[in-house]
């Protein structure tokens, strides 16, 4: 992540005046089917509040079940190809609750950034890049208006 922007001491969200503690999400108890094709069994799972996974639908393993978030979808398009997204960003939270790595059992953003890459971040790296893409949203929109004014000025020639 780069360092351009200057960070701010972060205020805690329950000493912000008027937005009271929020209590710790509880997982639910859902329904999965698990096993091979005819010999499957309903088991119920610890499911987080935040996934929207039906896991009522049937999954060879045990081991194989994953977590997602709905997710957030920005796409770069270009006037050269107004027909075809250039870039495809995937965001969503999502926990994998028997991997082998413990960071990847605990919840985390996924950051899917195409070509089959899916970047992970902790809630501080999510922070930063957070902060990283809002400043670089406002250099982009400061070179969007660069290049309309010069545009412009060309078409006055």
């Amino acid at each position: 992540m780069s360092n351009t922007v200057s960070r701010a001491a972060r205020i805690p969200v329950n000493l912000l005046p008027g937005i009271p503690a929020q209590p710790a999400p509880q997982p639910r108890l859902v329904p999965a089917v698990v096993g091979p094709k005819g010999r499957a069994q309903r088991i119920y799972i610890e499911c987080p509040e935040w996934c929207t996974v039906d896991h009522g639908k049937r999954t060879a393993h045990l081991d194989d079940i994953t977590h997602y978030s709905d997710g957030d979808y920005l796409q770069i398009s270009t006037f050269t190809d107004e027909d075809t997204s250039l870039w495809d960003l995937t965001l969503n939270v999502t926990a994998d609750p028997v991997a082998d790595d413990p960071r990847m059992r605990e919840a985390h953003i996924g950051l899917d950034v195409g070509g089959g890459e899916v970047a992970r971040l902790d809630p501080s790296m999510a922070e930063e890049l957070a902060d990283d893409l809002i400043a670089f949203a406002s250099q982009l929109r400061h070179k969007a208006r660069q290049v309309a004014l010069f545009n412009r000025k060309q078409a006055q020639r």
